[in-house]
């Protein structure tokens, strides 16, 4: 077998060896690019889904809560745009977040908007294509190209809703302040679930991929630099495996052949190298000689030179304490400051003094720029022309006697640091580059921390003001249930708790901070059916509605809203109240009216069948009795009549509530109405023996009112009052009062009898329904006083207060309701 030459072995172990290196370095890199972009891509669709989110977030906040808030705010027709439209509030929220548009781009556009500013351009029809081709698609996240730049676009489609019809439908219903400022000929004529535009985010992402890409050619100029030490170093070892291996042969033949060791044959292919080897190890050894004399000669410097160097390093230590010093009294200052002048103006005198400059400037790259300077007074020199490009480019100059030092944080550029030195002084420290650098990234740093505290600052004053501006009650409780935040219209209510119910209302377990009151329990507290002491209640993800009846006869409708914690453990609770006592009263009103409608109905045809059977039976009763002589005889015909004349009286209420007599909407004086009834029932309450008192304001107006329509009503309701009393104690009440600014009449009239039992209160203006014993009422006196006062625009209510007590309520009769009277 012919011998391979070590030449020839380690050329083919070498060259297969860096192909191997090369392909696994190609393949890494390419592993690297493609998980550097998918990270960018993930980290690209979390920011974007926030944004959007955000976005949903004010358009729900709008559409269910600010915009219901606002139309019962405002007039009939009045609209808002700043407060009503979603789109409008969501674009203007959207460019107040991001206003200089360099982190994403938020726009929400349409097919023919009303603002021709955000119509549709061609590359968001092309998503508006992509959603309408495909009903079941939500979402679109993906990178593409718009405009000839590397974009990451996330959209969602946006279709109207019923509700949205009031504003974008027909222009004829649409609000006026809407036509007025936009006109009539765009965003109308929608239809409910009409895909009409978009909600899309756009993030550049051109910049990011190259960084991928730098990052890629770095990974790949690094590891070919690698490649080429292990080249290197395989040659190295190579080399002196063979070597020594040859030179075990060399001893060998000098043991056994000395002669032929001496002489030098002509050498065979790759024994060159083997000299040249051999050439170098005397080469080394020569070398080393000489290298040996060298270190004899500079042993006797060997402790100067360990005395200059400690020297150095504690020269440099003294100068790394002196840095991290400025860092932590940069620190220092950013907490102590509250605006940018007064950051800048303590740290460039901290970086003055480090570096002993004798000016330092700070020029802002943003739009309006500014420039702070130290010592203040001075003039700095002005600033290179390009500064600018300095600052985008992050390049550090150093000059004679100044240095410029670019002001930045990872991405964002902020402006250029200047230092100045005495013109024959030491100058910039061309060593220290990196500390110049650090030194303008953590100014930056700082920079962008003190706006950021500034924009939270901003945001919480923003939204304690959206909070307190809330007009229905609202509060934050915790899982305890005490009170945590609560707004002005929540204080009120407890406030007004406590004069109507004198002091009642039981505090709850925690106090709003800095105020006098605590909120009632029986509206901020848990709901029906839960446990206050069981943090579980507040864990539910479906917020909870209930109606809460206090003491004074008023209701809120309640929504909790809980909050899950990040641990689950302290879940907190928002707490919305809204008063809807008259609504309550209204949804009664139309209820017992449509009792009264059905039970008319009945009772019109019921007295149309009986009343004549009863008109034929009292007609033959009394020819009986003209030809009857037997006093027995003579009294059981008494006693047809009797009941035949109780069953008409009976046919003539229903006939009465069935078909009520059109009542006069024209002016009442009550007061004389009621002095004339007093003189009626006095003498029945003297009879009685049952007291009767009656009271006038002075200052009473004339109701708008039926009078002998009114008179029936007052009088049904002072006989049911006469028959509730008991003779020798009891005490029956008129009083009549003027209205809330006096814009209606209120007749009170009230008994000391035993009051009307709660279970009745709801059923007692029913017809037919009576608590009198058998034969001694129809149960439609009270029905009849509802129906009347129905169709006088009045109404009447009723409560138990040592008795009961009827109010009725009468619209007052003003200038133009006399003057038709006339």
């Amino acid at each position: 077998m012919a011998k391979q030459h070590p030449k020839t072995i380690k050329h083919r172990f070498v060259v297969g060896l860096s192909v191997i290196m090369a392909v696994l370095g190609m393949f890494f890199a390419v592993v690297i690019s493609m998980n550097l972009r998918n990270q960018l891509v993930t980290d690209t669709e979390h920011k974007a889904s926030l944004v959007l989110s955000q976005a949903e977030a004010v358009q729900t906040y709008i559409r269910h809560v600010l915009r219901p808030s606002m139309y019962e705010l405002l007039p009939p027709d009045g609209f808002l745009l700043e407060a009503m439209s979603t789109s409008f509030v969501t674009r203007r929220v959207m460019s107040d977040l991001n206003a200089q548009g360099d982190q994403f781009r938020y726009r929400r556009v349409a097919v023919r908007a009303r603002n021709p500013d955000y119509e549709a351009d061609a590359f968001e029809r092309a998503l508006m294509d992509r959603f309408a081709k495909d009903p079941e698609l939500t979402r679109v996240e993906e990178i593409t190209e718009r405009d000839g730049e590397e974009v990451f676009v996330a959209a969602r489609p946006v279709r109207l809703e019923a509700s949205c019809l009031h504003c974008h439908g027909d222009p004829a219903s649409a609000p006026k302040a809407l036509i007025a400022r936009y006109g009539d000929k765009r965003g109308f004529w929608r239809h409910d679930g009409e895909l009409v535009g978009v909600d899309a985010v756009t993030m550049p992402v051109a910049g990011a991929l190259g960084q991928i890409k730098g990052a890629t050619f770095s990974f790949v100029a690094l590891f070919a630099l690698g490649l080429g030490v292990f080249y290197l170093t395989v040659q190295l070892f190579f080399d002196r495996l063979v070597v020594v291996n040859l030179r075990r042969v060399t001893d060998v033949m000098r043991r056994y052949f000395p002669k032929e060791a001496g002489e030098e044959p002509n050498a065979p292919p790759g024994e060159g190298e083997i000299e040249e080897i051999y050439a170098g190890i005397e080469a080394f050894a020569s070398r080393l000689k000489e290298a040996r004399g060298k270190i004899e000669d500079h042993a006797q410097d060997l402790e100067r030179t360990v005395t200059a160097r400690t020297r150095e390093l504690a020269h440099e230590a003294d100068e790394r304490r002196s840095d991290v010093a400025l860092f932590v009294e940069l620190l220092s200052i950013l907490n102590m400051s509250q605006t940018r002048a007064e950051l800048l103006t303590g740290a460039l005198a901290r970086i003055a003094e480090r570096f002993g400059a004798r000016a330092v400037a700070y020029e802002c790259e943003f739009s309006g720029g500014g420039s702070v300077s130290w010592p203040p007074g001075d003039s700095p020199p002005p600033p290179p022309a390009e500064w600018r490009k300095l600052v985008a480019e992050d390049r550090l100059r150093l000059t004679g006697d100044a240095a410029f030092i670019p002001v930045r944080t990872t991405d964002v550029s902020r402006g250029l640091l200047r230092l100045y030195f005495l013109p024959d002084g030491p100058g910039p420290d061309s060593d220290a580059t990196e500390l110049y650098r650090a030194i303008g990234q953590q100014l930056g740093i700082a920079l962008e921390n003190l706006d950021a505290i500034n924009s939270l600052l901003g945001q919480n004053a923003l939204l304690a003001s959206i909070f307190d501006g809330i007009s229905d009650p609202l509060a934050l409780v915790d899982s305890s249930f005490g009170i945590i935040l609560a707004n002005e219209p929540a204080r009120e209510l407890a406030r007004a708790l406590r004069r109507e119910l004198g002091g009642a209302v039981a505090p709850p377990p925690v106090a709003i901070p800095g105020a006098p009151l605590r909120l009632p329990p029986e509206v901020f507290g848990p709901a029906p059916g839960d446990d206050a002491a069981s943090p579980a209640a507040m864990a539910r993800i479906d917020p909870t509605i209930s109606t809460i009846d206090l003491p004074d006869g008023r209701s809120f409708a309640v929504t909790r809203y809980p909050l899950a914690s990040p641990n689950g453990q302290d879940g907190r609770m928002v707490v919305y109240a809204r008063e809807n006592t008259a609504e309550r009263r209204m949804r009664e009103q139309m209820r017992q009216t449509e009792k009264l409608v059905a039970v008319g109905k009945l009772a019109a045809g019921l007295a149309h069948e009986i009343n004549n059977p009863l008109g034929v039976i009292a007609c033959y009763a009394e020819l009986l009795r003209q030809n009857e002589t037997d006093p027995q005889a003579l009294d059981d015909l008494a006693v047809i009549e009797r009941h035949a004349i109780m069953a008409k009286k009976v046919l003539r209420d229903l006939l009465d509530f069935a078909r009520p007599r059109q009542a006069s909407t024209g002016p009442c004086d009550i007061a004389a109405l009621l002095k004339s009834l007093s003189r009626l029932f006095e003498v029945q309450a003297q009879a009685r023996k049952v007291r009767l008192e009656t009271t006038i304001d002075d200052n009473l107006p004339v109701a708008r009112a039926d009078a002998s329509a009114l008179e029936q009503v007052l009088s049904n309701l002072l006989l049911n009052a006469l028959d509730a009393v008991s003779p020798e104690t009891g005490e029956v009440r008129i009083a009549a009062r003027p209205g809330p600014d006096d814009d209606s009449v209120s007749i009170l009239v009230s008994d000391n009898g035993p009051g009307i039992p709660p279970q009745d209160l709801t059923r007692i203006f029913d017809p037919f329904f009576t608590t009198k014993e058998a034969g001694r009422g129809s149960g439609l006196g009270l029905a009849v006083v509802f129906g009347l006062l129905r169709d006088m625009g009045g109404r009447v209510e009723v409560e138990n207060a040592d008795g009961a007590v009827f109010t009725v309520i009468l619209p007052a009769c003003g200038p133009a309701c006399q003057e038709e009277a006339s």
